[in-house]
């Protein structure tokens, strides 16, 4: 997708390629985001107390480099980043969520992502018809200019 720059003479052309990257790019963290927020709140409605360390702990992450897709991923903070945000470190997380020898575990993470896939598909289906609108349709092409008889 090229277009000529109409304020010189010269053949100089400019793409808007990197541009619509960008925008596909960040159109998919957006409806990433947009999952976890719903899934943090009914992550934490799952976690087996009322209120404490195990909540607050669970947090999500959108990674991939610019030149990646993105990818969400859902857990309990590690020791460091429970500090660094003021949390308690819930170093028990794990003894929840697949149990001990005299506890049996609670599925508090992966469950809620399994039973809110209709959810999670209609949360990111105006965020992807967006991004399939701009594959389909890209920029609108300029065509070469004819010379006048």
């Amino acid at each position: 997708m090229a277009r000529r720059n109409s304020n010189d003479n010269s053949h100089r052309y400019s793409s808007y390629a990197p541009e619509v990257k960008k925008a596909l790019g960040q159109l998919e963290k957006a409806a990433l985001r947009e999952v976890a927020k719903f899934l943090r709140k009914d992550i934490k409605k799952t976690v087996p107390v009322d209120d404490g360390v195990l909540k607050k702990n669970v947090g999500s992450w959108v990674r991939g480099k610019a030149n990646e897709n993105p990818v969400l991923q859902i857990g309990v903070y590690d020791r460091a980043r429970a500090k660094k945000k003021g949390y308690t470190y819930a170093y028990h997380a794990h003894l929840v969520q697949f149990g001990t020898v005299k506890m049996s575990g609670i599925d508090f993470l992966r469950a809620p992502v399994f039973n809110n896939i209709d959810k999670i598909r209609e949360l990111q289906a105006d965020f992807l018809r967006q991004i399939e609108e701009i594959k389909a349709n890209g920029l609108p092409e300029v065509g070469d200019e004819e010379a006048d008889d």
